[in-house]
């Protein structure tokens, strides 16, 4: 989804990059914590009756369905 301009995305893309290296690393781990968070709120409200290794499951699968394969996955969700 895009509904930022080119024009406000280079404005915004500039300010983020006068940042000190050390503040953007910490802001991209909070937005990436966020995003998280609101994945694992979502799947809680569609699917009440998981238990926390299927939500954990459910949101590993959601971030990084395009990276592993199935039996990737299993593996690595097994001792969740």
């Amino acid at each position: 989804m895009k509904d930022t301009t080119d024009e406000i995305y280079k404005i915004q893309h500039d300010i983020f990059m006068q940042k000190p290296l050390k503040e953007r690393f910490m802001l991209n781990l909070e937005l990436t914590e966020f995003m998280r968070e609101m994945t694992r709120i979502r799947i809680m409200k569609k699917h009440p009756e998981y238990n926390e290794k299927q939500i954990k499951s459910a949101v590993f699968r959601e971030i990084y369905h395009d990276i592993f394969s199935e039996q990737e996955f299993i593996e690595i969700t097994k001792n969740f």
